[in-house]
This record gives C-alpha cells, structure tokens and sequence, in this order.
C-alpha cells in the first residue's frame, strides 16, 4: 500500500469524528436538507470505513479507544435531535428533591406553585410532553438524577449525563470484546462505530444504550441468578423488554425462578409507573396503543384499513395484538428453541419494531448490538442508519410520513425476503 493511499484511509477515520460532531452541534431536525445530508453522509461513512478497519491490525486496544473517542466527540452537544432529555431533567429534578414524577403532568407540577425554586420553566418550555404522565421507570429516574448531579460539577446538567453515558458505553465496548473475543473489526465496528449509537444513544442521552449493557451482563454471565437479575434490571429500564421473557429455556426450577423475578418487576412498575392505571392509559404510555404514531413498519397497513371504518385510533393495539398472538404461537411451538439465544433474542425484538407503532431511531440500538455477529450485515446496518435518520423528515412534513414508509417497505422488505430465501437453503 503506497504511503499516499494509507495517508488518505487514515484521514478518513480522522474526518469522521468531525462530521459527528459537526451532526451533533449543527443538526436540526426541523430542517429538512439538514436531515437529508445527515441520512446520506453519515451511513455512507459508516459503510465505507469498515471496508478499511484493517489500518488497526491486531491492535484491538487502539481500535477500542477509538471507538470511545467517537463517543468523546459528542460531549457538550446540545439536544437538537431529540428533546426527550428535557423530559428526563424534569423528572430527575423532582426525584432529587424527593418527589415522584408520577402522579401529576409537568403542567400540573407548575400550577401546584411548590416548585417554583426548582428552576423548572426552562425545562418545560423544552419538552415535547408537557401533558403526559411519565412513563420512565424508578431505575432510569436514579440514572438520570446521578447524572443531573455530575453535571452540577460542570455547570451542565447534559454535560454530566454524557460523560455518564460515555463511561456505560466504554463498558458495552469492552463487554463486546469478552462476548467475542475472536471476532473481526468489521464485527465490532457494526456498534463500535455506528452513527446511531453514538449519536441518539451518548449525544440526545436514551437509555437504550444501558438497555445494551443489561443484555450484555445477560450473556456474559453464567449463574442463573445473575441472569435473572439482568433481565431484571432491563424490565425495569423498558416495559417492552418483558418480551424477552419468550427467548428463555430452563427447567421447571428455572422458570419459577423466573416467574418470582416478573412479579416483583411488575410489582415495581404498578407502584410507580402505573400508580394510576387510568391516568397512564389515557395520559402515559396508554398513548403508544391508541394515538402515538411515528415510523411504524406494519402498523400503518391496519391504520389504513381501520381509517375506512373511522377506527384508526385502534391501529396500535390491533398492531401489539398480533404480535402477541404470534410470540404465544413461536413460544408454544418452540420455535426459539432451535435458535440459539441470541438468535431468538434477535427474532424477538426486530418482531416488535415490525409491529410497534413507534420506531424513533434510538429504539434501533439494541437491534443493532444483536446484528454482530451476522456476516453480511453492513449493507443492512448502513440502510438502517440511513431509514433511522431520514425519519427525522416527518418533524418537518407530515405527509413525509408515507415517503418514508414507502422506503422504508422496500429497504427491509427486499432484506427480509433474502433472509427468508437464506432460512430455506440451510433448513
């Protein structure tokens, strides 16, 4: 290789922290050619810089820390992806001063006039639920209100959560390394390196990226309580990871075990989060079923059909209704004990993005951690960057909504159709 070609691959990976930073700081979600350069640019990057990882060699350590140093990039960025963070601040500021989030709006914590000296008004004035009841669990109000405290070190509540996240993902980062070990770069890049991780999971601060960390120690770990407390603790960050409950085997001990660890997950949640069934059904996460839309794969095949007979309000629970039929059906007919776990674990969740009314970019995280190891995946990967961040386009255009769908249809359909053709040939 001529020193003049290695000198521009090396450039390349110095390029791409820039324009993550650059995405990061100068972003806008509210301007469409913004979303267009960063849908192209960014997976393209992505795609191209995995064709090149061999520059690291052996030198797995150096590739490691410049995967934490991608990461390094975002810190300081303001929230201009994604202004759920604002929400989190809110909560984790009551929590602090020992209140619970859970039983008025943000609306009415303001009107009750007792928090006033909490420094709230900027913080609803930012947030896009001003009249929802929180729908985030205890454990994910300690992690935010930890960092809403580091922050106060640095004068900036989001500067301290990013650093926190930084330090969970070095953790994810070297978790991946133990869990395959004698994996290829290539491998590691498809996360280590990836536009959506870094950007929605560290920079706009989701707790998807602690959702990886969960699923890692699940893997990891061998005894069967640390297992179970994993899974534990990923309920208790994500209602929609009970799911995973499907892609477990054991003995009878096991899954009474199992069965004790859902009851007092459970426990938890109806003392918190749903403290008030009715308020969270009409007000709280109840709005995932019957009026949240954004991104869905299959749901808008109901919702269209439902809109005929001026039921489309239903399109949400019909959606989580057929995937609850299908997941009793795969589990009754253990059909994901021919998959190995994390196959099963793989099935499981790209199951609820197909039918979720509500596929924001960041709930692609997880996917992505369970596409590792999966030869051939970069294309699909770099498709996904690009349908996760051109999804943005709806901010602007509420009739984008049927462009992205369309694209959307075509990306995953043509995948899915050759995993199926895949399926067949090694049956």
């Amino acid at each position: 290789m001529s020193v003049s070609s290695q000198f521009l691959k090396f450039l390349l990976f110095l390029i791409y922290p820039i324009l993550l930073f650059v995405s990061v700081h100068f972003g806008n979600r509210n301007e469409f050619s913004v979303i267009l350069v960063v849908a192209f640019v960014l997976p393209l990057y992505f795609y191209f810089l995995s064709d090149i990882l061999f520059l690291f060699g052996n030198r797995f350590y150096l590739f490691l820390l410049y995967g934490i140093f991608l990461r390094v990039v975002v810190i300081g960025s303001p929230a201009v992806w994604s202004d759920d963070i604002y929400r989190y601040l809110f909560d984790a500021k009551l929590f602090l001063n020992g209140i619970l989030p859970y039983h008025h709006t943000p609306r009415e914590f303001l009107e009750l006039g007792n928090t006033s000296n909490l420094g709230l008004d900027f913080l609803f004035l930012k947030m896009n639920s001003p009249d929802y009841y929180s729908v985030y669990p205890l454990l994910l109000q300690i992690f935010y209100s930890f960092g809403t405290l580091l922050g106060s070190i640095f004068g900036n509540s989001l500067v301290g959560i990013q650093i926190l996240f930084v330090a969970v993902e070095s953790i994810n980062l070297t978790l991946i390394r133990k869990l395959y070990p004698h994996s290829e770069n290539q491998s590691y890049w498809f996360y280590f390196g990836n536009p959506i991780v870094i950007i929605e999971g560290v920079s706009q601060m989701h707790p998807e990226v602690l959702v990886v960390t969960g699923f890692l120690f699940l893997f990891i770990l061998r005894p069967n309580w640390f297992r179970l407390f994993s899974f534990f603790i990923l309920t208790q960050l994500k209602l929609n990871l009970f799911l995973f409950v499907f892609g477990f085997r054991g003995d009878k001990r096991f899954w009474i075990r199992l069965a004790f660890v859902l009851l007092v997950s459970l426990l938890i949640w109806k003392l918190t989060v749903f403290s008030d069934l009715l308020l969270q059904g009409s007000s709280g996460i109840g709005l995932f079923f019957h009026s949240f839309r954004f991104a869905g794969i299959l749901e808008p095949f109901f919702y269209f059909i439902l809109s005929i007979f001026e039921g489309e309000y239903l399109s949400g629970v019909i959606s989580f209704s057929i995937l609850g039929f299908i997941l009793f059906y795969l589990f009754k007919e253990q059909c994901f004990y021919r998959l190995t776990k994390w196959n099963s674990f793989l099935v499981l969740y790209s199951l609820f993005l197909l039918f979720s009314p509500v596929i924001h970019p960041w709930y692609w995280i997880p996917w992505i951690l369970f596409m590792i190891e999966k030869k051939n995946a970069k294309k699909i990967l770099s498709s996904v960057i690009f349908l996760a961040f051109l999804s943005y386009g709806m901010y602007v255009y509420y009739e984008f909504v049927y462009i992205h769908w369309l694209v959307s249809i075509l990306i995953l359909g043509l995948y899915g159709k050759k995993q199926i053709n895949y399926l067949r040939k090694t049956a």
